[in-house]
């Protein structure tokens, strides 16, 4: 008896699939859905791959700028003090 009901049901369920695929409803939505893929695909979009690479250079960039901008600071500061004294080489200038 279980094995009958277990059949009755899955040729019911199949039946039921089959109708859905076949209505009205189901071919609106899969052209629905065809149409945004050719809508989306028109659009200057970007994979999320690139996403997350442009988000990290931008990060890396704004910790740059950032460390550049308290050297300015700081050198700004040196001068204010009157701290006229030269570094030993430019590149102590930016220590």
């Amino acid at each position: 008896m279980n094995d009958s009901f277990r059949q009755r049901n899955t040729a019911f369920f199949d039946q039921i699939g089959r109708l859905i695929e076949q209505s009205p409803l189901h071919d609106a939505q899969r052209n629905l859905r065809a149409l945004a893929h050719s809508a989306a695909g028109r659009l200057d979009l970007v994979t999320r791959d690139e996403f997350d690479a442009t988000q990290r250079m931008l990060l890396a960039a704004r910790q740059q700028i950032d460390t550049l901008e308290a050297q300015v600071h700081e050198l700004q500061a040196r001068l204010d003090n009157g701290s006229q004294s030269a570094p030993a080489s430019p590149e102590d200038a930016w220590r």
